[in-house]
């Protein structure tokens, strides 16, 4: 008898190793490519709620120059020029940074925004019981010309995706906006390579 139940924890043993951890590595490659929609018709006659401009929330900590532009041949480097060749959509910001998967309290969030000042906001990458990616973005649309709900012309429209998404490794997740969206991968970080 203890025999079949040595045999029985020996067999169980490594199937429960196998989900304990969500990856080997706590070191990550992030890439997010933010595009805006300019599909006609795309809001399907929503009333949109008209805010006036107000900065999104500064990203005090920060660290200053983590993300930069991806090589020509990084994972959503395809999708991106599909966006952009499609006519239909418009790549805002697109880029890949290295970043330690740690607790919420301690995980820095990155700046994400454009050369225009269009796009603004931040994206945190953390660990919780699985991986996080927290999506805070603000897209300002001028409206020139006509009045908006008593706004003058050229006043900003100020339109924000804000959503916290569970994630799983090596996966492309799309974070959906009726004017705007985000691409986001992540992926474990290959030993030896360049951010």
């Amino acid at each position: 008898m203890k025999g079949l139940l040595l045999s029985i924890f020996l067999v169980m043993a490594p199937a429960a190793t196998l989900h304990a951890a969500p990856a080997a590595t706590n070191l990550y490659e992030i890439e997010v490519v933010v595009f805006e929609n300019r599909l006609s018709g795309l809001e399907g006659g929503e009333l949109w709620a008209r805010q006036p401009e107000k900065p999104a929330n500064p990203v005090k900590d920060a660290p200053a120059g983590t993300g930069e532009t991806p090589p020509a041949d990084s994972a959503l480097s395809a999708a991106a020029a599909a966006l952009e060749k499609s006519g239909r959509h418009h790549v805002l910001s697109h880029l890949r940074w290295r970043q330690t998967a740690e607790a919420k309290s301690v995980s820095k969030p990155v700046n994400i925004g454009n050369a225009t000042g269009g796009l603004d906001g931040s994206l945190r990458f953390y660990l919780s019981r699985f991986l996080i990616v927290e999506m805070n973005l603000a897209l300002r649309e001028m409206q020139g010309g006509g009045v908006l709900s008593g706004a003058t012309e050229n006043t900003a429209v100020v339109y924000r995706l804000n959503e916290p998404r569970r994630i799983k490794v090596s996966e492309t997740h799309y974070f959906d906006h009726p004017k705007f969206g985000a691409l986001v991968r992540v992926s474990p970080a290959r030993a030896g390579a360049q951010p």
